[in-house]
């Protein structure tokens, strides 16, 4: 589970029910395979999602593991499969002999199944306590849900944890079973067995009830002891790293079950990891790239490092507690930049002023009323800020208030929700969505009603909405309701906030968004547009700095520090970049960025100017921030 520490920066934006002009409606895709005792609103854009929808048998990726469900007509074994691919092993394409190449992932194999003989014939999979960075998993066979296997899983887990209860063990591989090796009882009674597979791979395999197993194929072990009750955990030997066995001996029954987040206004923020099992170890868990960068306290590392499908290297370290600062928070960022009149000549003032007429010409209805929130938003905010070069740029308050006038009548159809494209609360996955994808399908409006791109969608409104707010306080107070609305469904802080999930977007352990809904994929969640989403974090700091809300601001400048610090790493590749395959850094930006593979396209066109720009817009005063000057010279 995740939790929220009471004295830091994670107080509810409002606990009231949603803004009442937003129609109440149910989705119409439900989740499915959930705990029906599961209370808390419906997490939309979390990694286990694919679990939940349609028939759930496409992987999900905690890292640096894959894992998916077996079942079905194309699945050679039936259980709960693990997978994961060293960098030597992963596809490239389309011409793999090419530099750069467009496309990387980790063909996805079932490398070994957590199964039993009661699973065979027919089984059920149920989904529970799912958070931020957890969930467990449940198997068990149709009807008998008092035996089962259940898997904590967890973000960064080193060992793929299973608790059989009452069922008959058998594990499959489609890598085949080269050798197994029973070694010894270590010291807190698991008995450990060591697996080599046939595609080169070592893997460990420790048991802590009475458990004999027997080869019965190439593909195929099985229990001969009978029924099973108890603990067993797999993990993977990093190719040549002789210490590693070790580490796992001194850590096995450990694994973590959560995590409480807390954070502080001086850029500090903690994941205190929940530990399940024996609780006298340190848990070991995988770090990503920029975590070991923010890193405060000095964690025991190991040298155990698995590669992930998209984000470098993966390092264990051993500890409850991660803690990380980051030091360039950017508090000094807010509507224009700093001196924005003093660093303007006159000639420039008088180009800027005279565009900015031109454009106050314009019909502001013709040029912003679409039946696309996304659209619509990004025209509201363009001309949101025309209003503040005028008023605060360039100190031209006549033609300031006539702008203001013309984007509040605007502004207003969508406060009132009288716009074409309207939003209505979503009582099934409680989020607010627009409603043309319930009469027009999943795609409209770039999957918006499937909760696809929230915060690329709601940035651009909230970023209005701050403009005007700082310009005219009386319509923010007015119009308050509305815009928390849609912070809260992108970026709600709180559970005690019951009507939306704790942050739908953010992802605390990858450092940055995910903009993929309700839509199933083999290749888990995905961001394309890296500058929108930290569009939205910024709009919401300006609307909180506008709302004079502290705090808010507080934690909106701390994501957008980690955000900053990922997509450095992650996303936008200068030629030093050790977390990408050599042969794609010249791409310089990443494209799509899957859980599972990175494709530098876009959904919308694959011309070089869209794969670069859509990390670009929008451009103001936070771009500097997250696009630094070593990245930005390399186009010059």
């Amino acid at each position: 589970m995740l939790r929220y520490s009471h004295i830091d920066l994670f107080s509810p934006i409002s606990i009231d029910p949603p803004f009442h002009l937003f129609e109440r409606r149910e989705h119409i895709i439900q989740p499915t395979r959930l705990d029906r005792s599961t209370s808390s609103p419906i997490q939309t854009n979390k990694f286990y999602e694919n679990l939940m929808l349609d028939n759930g048998q496409d992987p999900i990726w905690p890292l640096p593991y894959g894992l998916r469900w077996e079942r079905g007509q194309n699945r050679t074994f039936l259980g709960f499969s693990i997978s994961h691919v060293d960098d030597d092993k992963k596809v490239f394409g389309p011409d793999p002999n090419k530099n750069p190449v467009e496309f990387y992932y980790s063909l996805y194999t079932p490398t070994i199944v957590f199964s039993a003989k009661e699973l065979e014939s027919n089984h059920e999979l149920i989904l529970s306590n799912i958070s931020e960075f957890s969930s467990i998993i449940k198997l068990f066979p149709y009807g008998h849900s008092n035996s089962y296997i259940s898997f904590p899983i967890s973000r960064g887990m080193s060992f793929i944890t299973a608790e059989y209860k009452d069922l008959t063990p058998l594990f499959y591989s489609e890598s085949g079973f080269k050798k197994i090796e029973l070694l010894q009882t270590i010291a807190n009674g698991y008995t450990k067995w060591k697996f080599f597979l046939k595609d080169d791979s070592v893997w460990l395999f420790y048991a802590n009830g009475n458990l004999t197993l027997e080869t019965k194929s190439l593909y195929k072990l099985e229990a001969t002891s009978g029924q099973y009750s108890g603990i067993i955990q797999i993990t993977k030997v990093p190719a040549g790293n002789r210490e590693a066995e070790v580490v796992f001996d001194n850590n096995v029954g450990t694994y973590p079950i959560g995590a409480e987040l807390q954070a502080s206004a001086d850029g500090t923020y903690t994941f205190n990891w929940k530990v399940g099992g024996d609780k006298s170890n340190p848990l070991l868990i995988y770090s990503l790239p920029h975590h070991r960068e923010s890193f405060v306290k000095t964690l025991s590392q190991t040298s155990i490092e698995l590669s992930t499908p998209t984000k470098g290297k993966a390092i264990a370290y051993l500890g409850n507690t991660w803690s990380f600062i980051e030091p360039n928070l950017p508090t000094d960022i807010e509507f224009l930049p700093a001196n924005f009149q003093s660093r303007l000549s006159n000639d420039k003032k008088k180009q800027i002023l005279e565009q900015a007429k031109k454009d106050l010409d314009l019909d502001f209805n013709k040029e912003i009323l679409t039946d696309s929130i996304y659209f619509s938003g990004k025209r509201l905010s363009k001309f949101a800020l025309l209003c503040l070069i005028l008023n605060k740029g360039l100190d031209e308050q006549n033609l300031g208030a006539i702008c203001i006038n013309k984007l509040k009548k605007i502004m207003d159809i969508y406060t009132q929700n009288q716009q074409q494209a309207k939003l209505v609360y979503d009582t099934t996955w409680k989020g607010i969505v627009c409603i043309s994808g319930f009469t027009k399908g999943a795609n409209a409006d770039f999957g918006n009603t499937w909760y696809n791109d929230h915060h690329f969608h709601y940035g651009y409104l909230i970023y209005a909405a701050a403009i005007l707010r700082h310009l005219d306080k009386e319509w923010g107070k007015q119009n308050e309701v509305w815009v928390d609305n849609l912070i809260r469904d992108v970026a709600n802080p709180s559970a005690k906030d019951s009507y939306f999930p704790v942050f739908r977007s953010f992802d605390w352990f990858n450092g940055h968004s995910w903009a993929k809904g309700l839509f199933t994929s083999v290749d888990g969640k995905d961001e394309e547009s890296t500058s929108e989403d930290v569009n939205f974090y910024y709009a919401t700091k300006l609307w909180s700095i506008a709302s004079n809300r502290p705090n808010f601001t507080k934690l909106m400048d701390l994501i957008l520090a980690i955000l900053s610090r990922s997509l450095r790493n992650y996303f936008l590749i200068e030629d030093n970049n050790k977390n990408h395959p050599e042969n794609f850094i010249k791409n310089k930006v990443t494209g799509i960025l899957f859980e599972n593979k990175i494709n530098y396209t876009t959904y919308f066109s694959s011309r070089i100017e869209s794969i670069h720009g859509i990390q670009m817009l929008p451009i103001t005063p936070i771009t500097p921030y997250t696009r630094n000057r070593n990245f930005v010279n390399f186009f010059e």
